[in-house]
């Protein structure tokens, strides 16, 4: 679960790269951190990039958040 709107990119990531046989994202869970854009969707502009009280994230928070839900899926996931 990520407190964040996540970009699709980053959910087809987690999919990807999980251990797990099923891996879905919850998004908006146990907080409100604003949208999630990849660092791509960074250079490309548009309101989910810019800076605000709904989002504050910095560039790299998407590759730094999909790093931890990876490693945290590598430790408890069972392997197929």
């Amino acid at each position: 679960a990520i407190p964040c709107e996540v970009f699709v990119e980053i959910g087809l990531e987690l999919k990807d790269k999980s251990p797990a046989a099923q891996t879905f994202t919850m998004e908006l869970a146990n907080g409100y951190n604003g949208y999630l854009p990849t660092a791509d969707q960074h250079e490309y502009g548009g309101y989910e990039t810019w800076r605000a009280r709904s989002s504050y994230l910095e560039i790299d928070a998407a590759r730094k958040i999909t790093d931890v839900v990876l490693e945290l899926l590598n430790d408890v996931a069972p392997k197929n």
